[in-house]
């Protein structure tokens, strides 16, 4: 029979093994957690790194950038593009057009273009454009983004291919406005809003 020095020692040893395992689990649990942490810090800025370009308001894949600043480029640019394309891209269908314009460009700018939208309508505009089987594309030349002012000024510099039949006529597209930034919703996933837009020139150009 162990004396009861030997039982206390049994004691002794066996809870510094428990303490050590204790400590060994908690050391193992901190580096797991720190592991943890690093990752999920490592992915948003990874996530904080790249910009989604939105396109006839579905986003593209991911697109890398270097900087904060890039990444408010793209966006805006990207803004002001999709803008354009949905509200002046036209095809001889009503209810896509207002699906386009109503639906997706409108949420993109302020009241601005809601005026310049319900003017158009008025002038049966669009209606016209259904009517005589017309097609309206967008084409993309410059745009022109001052970032050192705030609501960000643009100017869109473009033209608009019409197809009539077999001959085609081009106008050109020339628009400003400035650009603020939005929350975020299902409506605008950029972020972005444009303010104060106008068409500067909207003339026949050449016919081919």
């Amino acid at each position: 029979m162990k004396g009861k020095y030997e039982i206390f020692n049994d004691i002794a040893q066996s809870r510094r093994h428990n303490n050590r395992l204790v400590y060994s689990c908690l050391i193992l649990m901190i580096a797991v957690f720190a592991i943890a942490i690093y990752f999920v810090v490592s992915a948003h800025e990874r996530a904080n790194n790249n910009a989604y370009v939105l396109h006839g308001g579905q986003r593209l894949p991911m697109v890398p950038i270097r900087d904060a600043k890039e990444n408010l480029e793209i966006l805006c640019e990207g803004h002001v593009q999709n803008f354009h394309e949905l509200f002046f891209s036209l095809e001889p269908d009503l209810d896509l057009i207002k699906r386009n314009i109503e639906e997706k460009a409108l949420f993109m700018v302020d009241w601005s273009g809601n005026r310049l939208y319900a003017r158009l309508v008025e002038k049966k505009y669009f209606h016209d454009v259904v009517m005589r089987d017309y097609h309206y594309f967008v084409e993309l030349d410059s745009i022109q983004i001052d970032y050192a002012t705030y609501p960000f000024p643009f100017t869109f510099y473009g033209k608009q291919a019409i197809e009539k039949g077999k001959s085609t006529t081009y106008r050109n597209l020339v628009t400003k406005g400035h650009l603020k930034k939005a929350g975020i919703t299902p409506n605008n996933l950029n972020g972005i809003k444009i303010i104060d837009f106008e068409v500067v020139d909207n003339s026949d150009l050449e016919r081919r």
